[in-house]
């Protein structure tokens, strides 16, 4: 597939507003690529960040940026599908198989995560995740199924 952006999405405010998730616990910050079977989403992260500790980035806020990238995935979906009205599908993680946590990325890491759909069956995916620091190292991996529970 292609990539359906013509640019980068910068704008913190539409990205929150294609997420369920809000402030303080917004894991992704920028929308880099999107297509019917793929997103790549960004996150900076900051020091006052929730889910940071000890200077890094902790397992529960990669594991949370692998779930809202995506559920943005489905937000831009729904956007251009839909219109911009549409309020974002809450969803939960319904299982985590193969995660792995290769390295904590220190504050001020730009991550750059990797949705690959594996396949979709009515409100129901399952998905392959690699999340790399701005350099390509590989930081974390995994597959999750996830399930939308408002429709």
């Amino acid at each position: 597939m292609n990539n359906q952006l013509e640019n980068t999405i910068t704008d913190i405010d539409f990205i929150k507003k294609l997420i369920p998730q809000k402030d303080p616990f917004v894991m992704i910050d920028k929308l880099l690529y999107f297509d019917t079977e793929k997103v790549i989403s960004g996150f900076k992260v900051i020091p006052d960040n929730i889910l940071a500790s000890d200077d890094h980035f902790t397992e529960g806020g990669l594991i949370e940026n692998m779930a809202q990238s995506i559920a943005l995935h489905r937000g831009y979906r729904s956007y251009i599908n839909r219109g911009k009205d549409q309020k974002p599908k809450t969803g939960f993680i319904g299982s985590i198989k193969h995660a792995t946590i290769y390295s904590l990325p220190k504050i001020n890491t730009e991550l750059i995560t990797t949705v690959d759909i594996i396949a979709e069956i009515m409100l129901v995916s399952l998905v392959k995740i690699e999340v790399k620091d701005e350099e390509g190292k590989l930081i974390a991996s995994s597959e999750m199924k996830t399930i939308i529970v408002d429709s």
